[in-house]
């Protein structure tokens, strides 16, 4: 939450001068945070070629390399919309099956990392309730969830259906119903924030 992030810094500002206790400058600004992902943004839509779109297709239908850039942030391509069952608000269970690729700041590389095996669990929430889910996920104890699970999971069903499978680039600074959008992870640290490529999501039901 944006409002939060100024409102924070600023109450941060006011105790230390209270008390004798810092308050640090060197914290990059949201709008700094948001114009060097933004970079790395880029960088990524040049390598893999694609193609962003403004609107979404009319007709619903994404070429190969086309990705719609939602008023999010957020950046999507529909592989397949599914069979028409869309998600219904406080009653459908979804389970997210997804390919990934991120950048590692400890290893300071690219990673890859595939939920598609039987070896491993598809990511669970009920519809409209991924901010929960989200914030139960923390870096004390990270797990899958604290890297990958945000809330563009549950927002992109907006546009899709049961068995529907989509793409995403979630950047950090993405922003859903002025909740952050990316995940925890990705917006954990006060140096950067982290975009996320999402090569393949898959959406079941139950």
């Amino acid at each position: 939450m944006k409002k939060g992030f100024y409102v924070l810094a600023f109450v941060s500002c006011v105790v230390s001068f209270v008390f004798p206790v810092s308050c640090n400058d060197n914290y990059p600004t949201f709008e700094e945070l948001k114009s060097a992902e933004k970079k790395e943004i880029n960088r990524i839509i040049a390598e893999k070629g694609i193609q962003v779109l403004k609107e979404y297709p009319a007709n619903g239908v994404f070429g190969e390399n086309e990705f719609v850039e939602l008023s999010s942030g957020i950046y999507l391509h529909v592989t397949d919309s599914g069979n028409g069952n869309r998600a219904q608000y406080n009653a459908t269970t979804v389970l997210v099956r997804m390919d990934v690729e991120f950048y590692d700041i400890e290893t300071d590389s690219i990673q890859k990392v595939s939920y598609f095996s039987n070896n491993s669990y598809p990511f669970e929430f009920k519809y409209g309730h991924a901010y929960s889910v989200r914030s139960a996920h923390n870096t004390s104890s990270p797990d899958a969830y604290t890297y990958f699970f945000s809330l563009a999971m549950e927002a992109v069903l907006s546009y899709v259906g049961e068995n529907s499978e989509v793409k995403l680039l979630v950047p950090g600074y993405s922003e859903i119903s002025n909740y952050e959008g990316g995940s925890v992870y990705q917006t954990s640290s006060r140096y950067r924030y982290i975009p996320i490529y999402y090569d393949r999501v898959r959406y079941t039901y139950y």
